[in-house]
């Protein structure tokens, strides 16, 4: 396909798609001739993973470098990709596995992995969590490991359902995509959950108190 095919089928422009090529983040095409390169599917999966990263997690060149620089390494596996995904997506600071900070955190974490049998260890899930509770307690959050098996229990049905629904197969750049589409998704619904849940509970303590109207903020009645 030519680049304006390219640009096409990724919603990219072609301005932005030489920009990649120069930075060497999206691989260059193969020269027909003197002026005329052609590119492939791979150049499409590529190009809709970058616009990802930029445009959902704000991803700098040298961030959407390092995943796509793994992605290229010969004999990288599709764990070895969803491990680098959430990596990224979490955006867990580096030398947080031994941060010394951290320890307590790391050590709750590994509680909650051998209560529940959960392997992933090492790995990025398990230094992201250890690093959020650690941000949390900072906040007055501080969450111990009979709390975080209750959230567990609440997630860990979900857990299936969403692997199903991602499809890892395909090439890396497309499992990649979705992988980091599903953990943007997801944690906006959490996200949105758990605040509609501490409104509520406001909202309800109000009235309780008397100084808001008992009928305050009701849903709209169901459509029959």
């Amino acid at each position: 396909m030519k680049l304006s095919e390219l640009s096409a089928q990724s919603g990219v422009s072609t301005t932005t798609l030489k920009h990649w090529m120069r930075v060497g983040i999206l691989p260059a095409g193969t020269l027909r001739n003197r002026t005329t390169a052609v590119y492939e599917q791979s150049h499409v999966d590529r190009a809709l993973l970058i616009a990802v990263m930029r445009d959902s997690y704000g991803a700098s060149t040298a961030a959407i470098r390092a995943l796509t620089d793994l992605i290229d390494s010969d004999g990288v596996s599709t764990l070895e990709v969803m491990n680098a995904c959430q990596s990224f997506a979490l955006g867990t600071p580096r030398g947080s596995e031994t941060d010394p900070g951290l320890a307590a955190y790391r050590e709750r974490t590994y509680e909650l992995m051998r209560r529940r049998d959960w392997r992933g260890y090492p790995g990025a899930a398990e230094q992201g969590l250890a690093h959020a509770l650690a941000q949390a307690a900072e906040v007055g959050l501080d969450y111990d490991v009979d709390e975080l098996m209750r959230y567990a229990d609440a997630l860990e049905p979900f857990a299936g359902r969403n692997i199903a629904a991602l499809q890892p197969d395909g090439s890396p750049d497309v499992v990649a995509r979705r992988m980091l589409l599903a953990i943007n998704a997801r944690a906006r619904q959490l996200v949105a959950v758990s605040s509609l849940a501490h409104a509520a509970m406001s909202i309800r303590t109000a009235i309780e108190r008397g100084v808001a109207p008992p009928d305050l903020a009701k849903p709209p009645a169901a459509e029959r």
